[in-house]
């Protein structure tokens, strides 16, 4: 099972389905909120493509073999665990003898294989493990499409671009990816921007700062900060509040996160942490 190299901030977050606090008590739901199963068709800056799966749900079965989720849609899913397979928490390394059943957790799959689990939550989830870099499936990624299945049953799905922002303004913006490809979106009041766990307006995006873009049909819906312009003054965001997980609330957390990264010359690979 191939697998791609990235060096990662344990800070960043991962494309996340839940909701997010827009003044720190009101709840943000973004385009995945709801999110029980979602499958990515992901392009590499070498042209490559792989196919990654998302599901999130409750283990109801965990073996050294195999580990079986329950949905909230109460379908269940069972993934072979393999040699390669990851668990992470909240920016940390654990292993299988860290997770239980009971527990709610993502499992990021390749043909029934279970890569990466992560965003794990409920009463003994681990915690406590010092920050660290993994391997992830956006390291490298330049475009694709991600089709999500929602709790109610229902489908959505988003174009993927990933590259640093050229011009933005007027409801527009364009964006050149590591393939130096150009893509140019419309944005509305309803585009969601989030940015270490915090949402912002599309107005706080800069020129020269790398993101995840999210869309459909050529309109932003959801737009993962990455980092900054380079050489650009602190912007003062804020942070996540003491004990406060960014990005907490129901929904799938995709490992598609991307460390912040000031080099011209390539964008930041994925992270597992939640």
């Amino acid at each position: 099972m191939f697998k791609r190299t990235i060096l990662v901030s344990v800070a960043a977050l991962a494309l996340t389905s839940a909701s997010a606090l827009a003044d720190g008590s009101t709840p943000v739901r973004g385009p995945f909120f709801g999110t029980v199963h979602a499958v990515g068709t992901i392009t590499y800056k070498d042209a490559s493509q792989q196919t990654w799966t998302w599901d999130r749900g409750k283990i109801t079965s965990l073996s050294d073999s195999s580990l079986t989720l329950t949905r909230r849609d109460k379908v269940e899913v069972t993934f072979a665990i393999t040699s390669s397979t990851l668990v992470r928490n909240d920016g940390g390394s654990y292993t299988l003898a860290d997770l239980k059943t009971g527990l709610v957790a993502t499992v990021i799959s390749q043909d029934g294989n279970a890569v990466i689990v992560r965003n794990i939550r409920g009463d003994g989830a681990p915690a406590g493990a010092d920050q660290s870099v993994i391997e992830g499936p956006a390291a490298k990624s330049v475009t694709g499409t991600i089709d999500a299945l929602y709790v109610d049953g229902s489908t959505q799905s988003f174009e993927y671009d990933r590259g640093r922002i050229t011009t933005v303004g007027n409801g527009q913006l364009t964006i050149v990816r590591p393939d130096q490809q150009t893509v140019t979106f419309t944005y509305d009041d309803s585009t969601l921007v989030r940015d270490r766990g915090q949402v912002e307006s599309v107005d706080d995006l800069r020129v020269g700062e790398g993101a995840m873009f999210f869309s459909q049909n050529g309109t932003l819906k959801l737009v993962r900060c990455l980092g900054a312009a380079p050489h650009a003054q602190p912007s003062g965001r804020p942070q996540p509040a003491a004990g406060q997980r960014p990005g907490a609330g129901r929904g799938l957390g995709l490992g598609l996160g991307l460390h912040r990264l000031h080099s011209p010359d390539s964008l930041p690979a994925a992270t597992a942490t939640a």
